[in-house]
């Protein structure tokens, strides 16, 4: 009969503080990795892994005692013939052989272990206990363990995949740049396709049954990191919710901001959870007053927490005086759904003062709106400087602290990169909506890309993330620290 999360010492980890970037640099910023159980075999765990930490620019070592040479390298027969104690060993290997290699790296001096192998907690008492074993052996020497039934973790900055997922490589790494932190590592992997449409995306960060770190060692790292920007966190529980709120709040005393999407909601998902990574927690009052009072901003669904993340990490750090949004449109119906769609979330939308209004008067035709909703019509893809002009416009007006532009066709990348400059000039938040049921274009990946206009595919994600960006902080926690 499997344990239950809240009586399963390997999951739990309220006995620690929280691990910030010191404990976790030899993990993830590594200067040396070894695999265990590497292959030429390009279709097994141990080779996809191989294939994927090929372009790591430290040292790395194969460990497999049937071959000499692997990929170009010397390959050992044992992580303790390796020349000297790497920072990080990923073990693709069966749960059979994982105890007594996760022994050997402790007594080696390893910082830390990346367990791929599944069959734990999330299985039987019996995985349970084997769970609580690494746990044991890693806690006498102070090494570090990813895992167990996980996929690994990736750091674009520092040249790391340590993962036999193929996380996609995207654009370089520019502008916002958002740091993902999933407990499922096939969920993390979906997500961080996301730089496929042009997302920056600077850290995958796995954790699966978290025996050791999870998410919240993981969100302490990223809050101070300067590779990253923000953070989209998705997970299904953790053994102690006050560590998750202490790195939540270190985020956010430190400029981070995180975007939080919490799986398992319902008593179903919860059941689904526990024989997933058995993991799956609940707290007095529910998850989204918890992470809220912390500083995080809960997302609607999955499909919001990406777009969300990279909008935090693009939104002006101080607050425009105005709370209101304006929207320009070059299509009434899709302002009126905008419209419709900020009254769902409580926005305030004001009509501009008497110098907006002759502004964007004189800017749109005769048969236009110059009012808020601001129909520049169908003419202004033909005229982009009437556009422009509105835009600049409403977001020189002082009750709006934010533009919204629904878009349902591609549009000129001048065009894109002048109204980014409008928004760095006002320090006011734009935000592109993608309407057409065509996903992607040149447009979208062009948004993605830009420094401080943030795309969604969807309005009310939109607007959930401006009602957020508008309203009152909650008071932050003083002095937090993570442990060394």
């Amino acid at each position: 009969m499997m344990t239950s999360p809240e009586n399963n010492d390997a999951a739990a980890t309220d006995a620690r503080p929280v691990h910030g970037r010191a404990a976790l640099r030899r993990m993830l910023e590594p200067v040396s990795v070894a695999l265990v159980g590497a292959s030429p075999n390009a279709a097994s765990l141990g080779g996809r892994t191989l294939a994927n930490l090929s372009t790591f620019p430290g040292r790395l070592y194969p460990v497999n005692g049937r071959h000499a040479e692997l990929a170009g390298r010397r390959c050992y027969p044992a992580v303790s013939d390796l020349p000297e104690r790497p920072d990080c060993v990923v073990l693709a290997v069966p749960q059979e052989a994982v105890e007594a290699l996760a022994t050997e790296c402790a007594e080696f001096g390893v910082g830390a272990i990346v367990v791929l192998a599944s069959g734990y907690a999330e299985v039987d008492e019996a995985g349970a206990q084997a769970q609580q074993r690494l746990v044991t052996i890693a806690r006498r020497s102070g090494m570090r363990v990813v895992g167990p039934n996980c996929v690994g973790v990736a750091h674009r900055g520092a040249g790391l995949l340590a993962a036999f997922a193929e996380f996609p490589p995207g654009p370089a790494i520019v502008g916002a740049r958002v740091g993902l932190v999933a407990q499922s590592g096939a969920l993390g992997l979906g997500l961080s396709q996301a730089a496929e449409g042009g997302m920056s995306i600077s850290h995958v960060l796995t954790c699966g049954n978290s025996c050791d770190i999870d998410v919240a060692d993981y969100v302490a790292y990223l809050a101070e990191a300067e590779t990253c920007d923000s953070i989209a966190l998705a997970f299904e529980g953790v053994g102690d919710a006050d560590r998750l709120s202490r790195a939540l709040a270190l985020a956010a005393s430190n400029g981070k901001p995180v975007a939080v999407c919490k799986l398992g909601t319902s008593e179903a998902g919860r059941a689904a959870a526990r024989w997933h990574t058995n993991t799956a927690t609940d707290v007095p009052g529910g998850w989204t007053p918890l992470l809220a009072a912390a500083g995080a901003m809960p997302v609607q669904n999955i499909e919001a927490l990406m777009e969300t993340a990279a909008f935090l990490a693009k939104a002006p750090r101080r607050r425009a005086a105005g709370r209101g949004v304006a929207v320009l449109s070059g299509s009434g119906g899709t302002a009126i759904l905008a419209m419709d769609a900020a009254a769902r979330h409580a926005l305030a939308t004001p009509q501009p003062g008497a110098a907006t209004a002759a502004r964007l008067a004189a800017a749109v035709p005769a048969f236009g709106s110059p009012r808020n909703p601001c129909d520049a019509t169908a003419q202004a893809t033909r005229n982009p400087e009437s556009l422009l002009e509105c835009a600049d416009a409403l977001l020189a007006d002082p009750q709006y602290a934010a533009l919204v532009i629904p878009w349902g066709r591609s549009q000129p990348a001048r065009l894109m990169d002048d109204i980014d400059a409008m928004a760095a000039r006002h320090g006011k938040a734009v935000c592109v909506v993608w309407m057409s049921q065509r996903l992607e274009s040149a447009t979208t990946e062009k948004a993605q890309q830009l420094p401080h206009v943030a795309l969604f595919h969807s309005l009310d994600h939109c607007m959930a993330a401006l009602a957020h960006l508008v309203s009152s902080p909650p008071p932050l926690a003083q002095g937090l620290r993570p442990a060394e």
